[in-house]
């Protein structure tokens, strides 16, 4: 008696084909919206529009519209496939660099290149907190979750030499000074670039984790540059101050 011959499972992948590009679709249409228009007036109707899909195709997808933010940053931290942050090529180069110093620099270099993608999308889901209890408690998920990432960074140095503190406070460290709040207060508020902030992030990383900390700051000419303006800038107000009190006496 013969065998039945068994069919290509060709339909099924088919299947999850489509519904990764209405994926990609929906998480690139919302992108748009949510930088132009924000979170609040940004509605599944519109992203279903510009995905050029149904609205209940978003709901099926992600189940609500604060799903759909969080998958956009999911996509903007991490390549397809790649399930946790902390896995990415850049990630793995992190942890498995043997010098505990260079290791923090190449950690610093890429939260700084990750902030820059990541930060506009993040930054509408933190503002979108003060007036929606649910994007609220997703917000705060997702601190939870990158504080247990940076636990893990945490780990990858003290594997590497002792530091000051303990793992756990050193992970508090890190997660404070690696944040994207922190980020947009240095390149969005200041101005920074994104060498420059990397820069900065390194030397804060090295003198909160490190015993030896004498390696001269690795800060940019080009932000020196500007302390020494802003410098100058303070110097003549202060001698035109003096000036004035001068001329009234």
């Amino acid at each position: 008696m013969s065998r039945p011959v068994k069919k290509r499972p060709y339909k099924s992948i088919v299947r999850r084909e489509q519904a990764s590009r209405t994926r990609s679709l929906i998480v690139d249409a919302a992108a748009d919206l949510f930088t132009a228009e924000g979170y609040a007036r940004t509605t599944i109707r519109a992203i279903a529009e510009r995905a050029g899909v149904a609205p209940d195709t978003v709901y099926a997808t992600f189940g609500s519209k604060v799903r759909v933010l969080t998958a956009l940053i999911d996509a903007r931290l991490a390549p397809p496939g790649v399930a946790n942050v902390m896995d990415r090529p850049e990630a793995r180069t992190v942890r498995d660099e043997p010098d505990q110093r260079h290791q923090l620099r190449l950690f610093a270099r890429d939260i700084a290149a990750l902030s820059s993608r990541v930060r506009p999308i993040y930054e509408v889901l933190r503002t979108a907190g003060a007036g929606e209890p649910e994007v609220r408690t997703v917000f705060s998920e997702m601190e939870e979750h990158r504080l247990a990432n940076m636990r893990r960074v945490a780990e990858w140095f003290a594997a590497r030499g002792r530091l000051r503190l303990d793992t756990e406070r050193a992970a508090e460290v890190i997660w404070v000074l690696a944040s994207p709040d922190v980020a947009r207060m240095c390149c969005e508020v200041r101005g920074w670039s994104e060498a420059e902030h990397a820069a900065w992030l390194e030397d804060m990383l090295v003198s909160a984790l490190l015993y030896d900390s004498s390696p001269p700051p690795t800060t940019s000419p080009r932000h020196s540059e500007r302390r020494s303006a802003a410098k100058a800038r303070d110097d003549r107000g202060r001698a035109g101050v003096r000036g004035s009190t001068s001329a009234a006496e």
